[in-house]
This record gives C-alpha cells, sequence and structure tokens, in this order.
C-alpha cells in the first residue's frame, strides 16, 4: 500500500499556498518558518516535483502545486469541519439570538435550563448579523426564519403587540399616559403607536420620546419609569412575570414576524440540542399558560 505523506507537511503545505508566504503559514500553525519550510521540502522530494516557485518576497505555486493545492485543499477542510463537528459534543451548546430575544427572553431564565441539565454548558450570544449554522453553533434564533433543505425549526409562538410601562409609572400616569413620553424602538415605531391607538379608538397627540437601537433597551427604559413602550409577547412575559413592567393588553396588534429557532437537521438528533428544544417548549407553555391573551396561537414544531 502506497504511505501517504505526513498530514503536518500538508497542513504546511496548504497553509503556505493559501497564504503565499512561508513565514505567515508558520505564525497560523504556530511554528518557525524552518519548520515551514522544511515539511515543504520533505512533501516535495516525497512528490518528485517542485510545488512552489520561491521568490522575494513570498512564494507561488508552481502548476503541479495548484493541482495539488486544488486536491487537498477541500479535504484538509472537510476533516477540520468533522473533528469540529465531534468535538461539539464536548463544547458548550452555543445559540446565538437576536439581541432583543437573548436580553429579555433568553438570559432571565436560561438558568433554569442549567439546573436541569447541570452537567451541559450553554453559551448565549446576541447577534445582530447572524452567522451560519454550523461548528460554532449549533442553534439560532431570529425572525422570519424561512423552511429550508437541510434545517430543523421550531417556531416559536405567534404574538400580539401591546404597552408596557414599569408599575409606577402606571400607578402616577395611569389616565394620561398615552399624551407622556412614548418609546421608540423597532417594535414602537410610530406607524406602530398609530396603529395601537386606531386599535384601542383613541387619538391622542403623539409626544416620542427617544429612539432605542434595539427593542430591549426601549423595555429597560420603560422599567426605569422613562414612559411607555410597545413590545411583543416574548420579549416581556418574564419581566411581566416578576412584576418588573406592567401592561395594558387590551386592545393589542398582530405581530407578522414570528420568532423561529433552528439547527442542523443532523444536529436535532443530538442529546444537547434536543435537550434545550425540550426546555424551550417547556418555557413556552409556561409562558402560554400563565398568559394566554399574549399568544393566539401554540406552537408546533417542523422539518423542512
Amino acid at each position: 500500500m502506497t504511505e501517504n505523506p505526513p498530514l503536518n507537511a500538508l497542513a504546511a503545505f496548504e497553509a503556505a499556498a493559501r497564504l503565499g508566504s512561508f513565514t505567515r503559514a508558520g505564525e497560523e500553525l504556530c511554528v518557525t518558518q524552518a519548520a515551514v519550510s522544511q515539511h515543504i521540502r520533505h512533501l516535495e522530494d516525497y512528490l518528485g516535483v517542485p510545488l512552489f516557485i520561491r521568490r522575494s518576497p513570498g512564494v507561488c505555486l508552481t502548476p503541479d502545486g495548484e493541482r495539488y493545492y486544488l486536491a487537498i485543499a477541500g479535504a484538509l477542510d472537510s476533516l477540520r469541519r468533522e473533528t469540529a463537528r465531534i468535538r461539539r459534543g464536548v463544547g458548550p451548546l452555543s445559540v446565538v439570538a437576536e439581541a432583543s430575544f437573548a436580553n429579555r427572553w433568553l438570559a432571565p431564565r436560561v438558568s433554569r435550563f442549567c439546573e436541569r441539565f447541570p452537567d451541559m454548558d450553554v453559551r448565549i450570544a446576541p447577534h445582530p448579523d447572524f452567522p451560519e449554522l454550523g461548528p460554532d453553533v449549533d442553534i439560532i434564533v431570529r425572525r422570519d426564519m424561512k423552511p429550508s433543505p437541510g434545517l430543523f425549526l421550531l417556531p416559536l409562538p405567534e404574538e400580539r403587540l401591546f404597552p408596557v410601562f414599569s408599575p409606577e409609572y402606571l400607578g402616577e400616569h395611569a389616565d394620561d399616559w398615552q399624551n407622556d413620553r412614548l418609546l421608540r424602538s423597532p417594535q414602537s415605531r410610530r406607524e406602530a403607536w398609530t396603529a395601537w391607538f386606531q386599535a384601542a379608538g383613541m387619538r391622542p397627540a403623539l409626544r416620542f420620546g427617544p429612539i432605542y437601537q434595539f427593542t430591549y433597551m426601549a423595555l429597560a427604559a420603560a422599567a426605569e419609569r422613562r414612559g411607555a413602550a410597545l413590545a411583543s409577547s416574548l420579549l416581556v412575559v418574564e419581566d411581566l412575570r416578576a412584576g418588573r413592567l406592567a401592561s395594558l393588553r387590551s386592545p393589542s396588534i398582530a405581530v407578522s414576524r414570528r420568532y423561529t429557532a433552528a439547527c442542523l437537521d443532523s444536529a436535532a438528533r443530538s442529546p444537547r440540542v434536543s435537550a434545550f428544544f425540550s426546555w424551550m417548549q417547556d418555557e413556552l407553555d409556561r409562558d402560554k399558560a400563565e398568559f394566554p391573551d399574549c399568544f393566539p396561537d401554540a406552537p408546533t414544531t417542523e422539518k423542512a
């Protein structure tokens, strides 16, 4: 059987070819430039052809080197991905969510997940620009997730939109809050406030406070007696439960953009991901049972 070239030599060749430099390849691999050069020299001797043209500065591939690079680059990438996939079972479960969902739904209650599964580490991260599901990200929670081949989806409940305040603020402004500061955020735009007041049969002279980049910031301001904010059900149920916020849930208006939790179909069968989805479903069922007027429909699972 033909002996395969050493893996270290292949890694050194791939890095040098990709980076165009033995020195930079050594920095990436945490070895010296001389070690990279030696690995590549041994590989060239093994193959019987030169792979690089040495020049100053840097190096470039020979025609044989280009063909060899194309052949092994994909194989090494697949090896890295499979290694990461296997190791993922021993690292923390990585959950990436929209900032407001991470801040207002996940963060206040993830300790309950840790109590149920004390041997399982979980990392919660907000992310405005979502990375792809893969070795570094197990679960994504975001709005407007569409079915796609290879994805497992857990649609979260449909929500309603309604005003929230601190209990103290509502006590002081029970009759005139609509004429005071209305906080704005992605969920509290002028159009949303107008739609809610129309549903309530009210025509106040709209007076707006600051504009917050994220809904969770407007909710934090509302909890600090800074005014009223519009918010959707999932982002406020934990605050309503704890008494940090009070609400007027009649009337409420529909939220068109629905949250969905997603993972790769292959990852859905892993005990860690399955445990997290099961815990999420239990939390959602509890939310619905305590605040049924916030959730018109029950969540269901679906597989693309």
